[in-house]
């Protein structure tokens, strides 16, 4: 009887041990899920508009004629360039080197003529320049979180992948984050390729937009 008894309180005890352990395993489980619920809930899914996208020409390179008299180091622009400045430096008074472009503008002539700002003491100075198409583009973190520029890839019909903050883009991009309503202008750093590139797409995590690339 004694030993009866004892097997029988075994079993309940063992049965109670499973039961508990299956218990905990359920909470477990369901405070996971309300966790990931949670987090879910907390971080909405970022919200990326593409406002423009657009080949336009700008001034691929510039080479020096006549290096003028009675300069000092300088910037030049272009009225038919807006956007458009590279400097300069002279020697013994006569410009001798042009700085690698970065700010090539948006060109409504080609070739575009380009001028020394602002130095009414020089003369003669004279250039030729070469108009080429790059791609032109503004995008914008319509969403509420910040977003990193590292994790923010471009895709040039489906493929080339870049990140913002990659060579790829001119000037280049060296902040970290993209913020809640920004708007960044984007220009390649190189002419556009032959053929052109027709679509852009944007994507952060799982978020994805796209954009026709326009021609003019």
């Amino acid at each position: 009887m004694g030993a009866s008894v004892g097997v029988g309180g075994l079993i309940v005890g063992i049965t109670m041990l499973v039961v508990f352990s299956m218990a905990i395993t359920t909470l477990s489980s369901q405070t996971a899920t309300s966790l990931d619920v949670l987090e879910s809930a907390q971080t909405p899914e970022p919200l990326i508009t593409i406002d423009s996208a657009q080949y336009l020409n700008s001034i691929d390179s510039v080479t020096i004629v006549s290096g003028g008299t009675g300069y000092v180091d300088g910037q030049l622009v272009s009225t038919q360039c807006p956007g458009f400045s590279v400097s300069f430096t002279v020697t013994g008074g006569v410009i001798t080197t042009i700085e690698p472009l970065v700010n090539r503008g948006i060109c409504n002539a080609d070739p575009a003529t380009i001028v020394v700002d602002n130095q009414p003491a020089g003369q003669n100075a004279d250039f030729d320049s070469e108009i080429k198409r790059y791609l032109h583009a503004e995008v914008t973190n319509s969403g509420s979180e910040t977003l990193s520029t590292d994790e923010t890839w471009f895709f040039f019909d489906g493929s080339s992948p870049t990140t913002m903050s990659s060579n790829g883009f001119s000037p280049a991009i060296t902040k970290n984050n993209w913020f809640s309503g920004e708007t960044i202008s984007l220009v390649s750093s190189d002419e556009g390729p032959n053929p052109l590139f027709t679509r852009l797409s944007v994507t952060v995590g799982e978020t994805s937009v796209s954009r026709t690339i326009v021609v003019p």
